[in-house]
């Protein structure tokens, strides 16, 4: 049973403390005159970091946390628009937020994990502007790993789950997880996380090869995200298993740039339609 009252925070440990232990370097935090790199302004007071490629950090405030059915989520739009925040401090408040929400975004695409550093104390209230800054009084780095479930790239409306197993946004409507349950589900989105480096490598590779265009490599389609949806498109595709993963250990294997293609989601349902691996010059007929 999800239990809020069990990951209040009791104690106050410096930021940088806590981002270190999530994993994250905190080595350029000396880079600062001050007399201690725990209060160098450039980062103390960030709502979130990074360790590139690998987890994102995020600070939330325990009141912000609510419980649906057996988890603990957090459900909150934390763009700052249509100049709903002013007064005292105003611009580094949207610049906190932009960075956290772009992080949330990097977590949602490329399937990272979230270490949720939790909040306690007076939050300030960005719809009044003549509101304090906010004043936190503890924190507390959460043991248990968060994940972004949902995010919406237009609004901002953005879930995060405590406890839930990163996907990447092309992973949630990939063909390649159907057949997957259980346990060996979970080993496999593992696996997935483990490889995002490489599906990114892939998608680079296509586009240096191809100056600049990113197409799907099935002939006779070769659809253009770019061409059909302009800058949204930028740098969008699913990345195929020429090797299906159903026959792969379940300790993974080793996945080279020649093992992957570049394809549509079309194009990639059609491949394992019925639970097949089709070849992509077989799929499109003559």
């Amino acid at each position: 049973m999800a239990d809020l009252a069990a990951i209040k925070p009791t104690a106050k440990p410096p930021v940088i403390d806590l981002v270190r232990e999530a994993g994250v370097d905190v080595s350029d935090w000396s880079n600062y005159k001050g007399a201690s790199p725990s209060k160098n302004p450039k980062y103390c007071y960030n709502w979130s970091f990074q360790k590139p490629g690998e987890l994102v950090v995020a600070l939330l405030f325990h009141e912000d946390l609510t419980i649906v059915g057996d988890d603990i989520v957090h459900d909150q739009n934390i763009r700052l628009r249509d100049g709903r925040l002013g007064g005292k401090g105003a611009a580094q408040w949207r610049k906190r937020s932009d960075e956290l929400d772009a992080n949330l975004q990097l977590a949602y695409r490329d399937g990272l994990p979230i270490r949720a550093i939790i909040l306690d104390g007076a939050k300030r209230d960005h719809l009044d502007a003549e509101s304090e800054s906010s004043e936190v009084e503890k924190r507390y780095l959460d043991p248990e790993p968060w994940a972004v479930a949902r995010y919406n790239m237009d609004t901002g409306d953005c879930v995060i789950v405590r406890g839930a197993l990163p996907t990447s946004a092309t992973d949630a409507d990939d063909p390649e997880v159907e057949g997957f349950e259980g346990e060996t589900r979970r080993l496999y989105i593992l696996h997935r996380r483990r490889e995002a480096s490489i599906r990114r490598k892939k998608i680079q590779a296509a586009l240096y090869e191809n100056g600049g265009v990113l197409k799907c490599e099935v002939p006779r389609c070769g659809f253009d995200f770019v061409a059909r949806y302009g800058e949204i498109g930028k740098e969008f595709a699913h990345v195929h298993h020429l090797k299906p993963l159903s026959e792969a250990p379940q300790e993974g294997r080793p996945i080279l740039l020649k093992d992957l293609a570049i394809v549509c989601p079309n194009c990639h349902a059609m491949i394992h339609r019925g639970g097949q691996c089709r070849p992509l010059e077989e799929l499109i007929p003559l």
